[in-house]
């Protein structure tokens, strides 16, 4: 899947690469725990080529079909097949997920985060609600690659102290220190790869890393 997550971002001229990478493995340990009947909200948008590849390896949709919904700004989008909800800015994802696991307490609401959204005062609203009504049927995963679009994340709003209120108000609140394009040395902790493409020759140099993880 990190293979087609290069490959389909190549031929969609599509960014957000590195985010991607650095929450494929998260998707993949989900929906290993995740059953038929839950809903999986994918909050973080700018990695949405990590779910449309698992989405795919999965036979929801067409693997021929990713670089398509890739295509201009890579958000999730709920014409896509398996997609719950559709997200672009960040920030909405939790109190959705929220109010899902609120009006059906039968089954388990799984949501996938970036370190960033927690950042955002609708989320923080969000974590009171669920801390309120303990809320033990949503599971709520953080990417925690410690870089947002513009650089390190403890330098545009350092969350050292806000993991702490999560941890407290979420009762399945579960952070994962990632590494931001992981697998890729150039892309590895550089926040810069947020908004790049891939050219011919960077496809190729990231895809024979990729192998090598084999």
């Amino acid at each position: 899947m990190k293979k087609e997550i290069l490959i389909n971002s190549y031929k969609a001229g599509a960014c957000h690469i590195s985010s991607a990478l650095s929450c494929i493995d998260i998707l993949v340990d989900i929906f290993k725990q995740k059953k038929e009947d839950d809903i999986f909200l994918f909050g973080k948008a700018s990695g949405v080529a990590a779910y449309y590849c698992l989405l795919a390896e999965q036979g929801e949709i067409p693997k021929g079909k990713v670089a398509y919904y890739l295509k201009n700004y890579p958000l999730v989008s709920k014409e896509v097949p398996g997609v719950v909800h559709s997200f672009g800015s960040i920030g909405h994802s939790l109190s959705v997920a929220a109010g899902i696991a609120f009006a059906d307490r039968k089954r388990n609401v799984y949501v996938l985060i970036s370190d960033g959204e927690l950042m955002e005062g609708s989320t923080y609203e969000a974590a009171l609600f669920i801390g309120q009504h303990n809320l033990k049927n949503l599971y709520v995963h953080v990417d925690d690659n410690k870089l947002v679009a513009l650089g390190k994340t403890k330098d545009i709003l350092n969350l050292d102290n806000a993991f702490e209120f999560y941890q407290k108000n979420i009762p399945n609140f579960i952070r994962h220190e990632t590494i931001k394009g992981a697998g890729v040395d150039f892309m590895e902790n550089d926040y810069t790869w947020h908004y790049k493409n891939l050219d011919e020759n960077l496809l190729e140099k990231a895809l024979e890393q990729i192998r090598q993880l084999r």
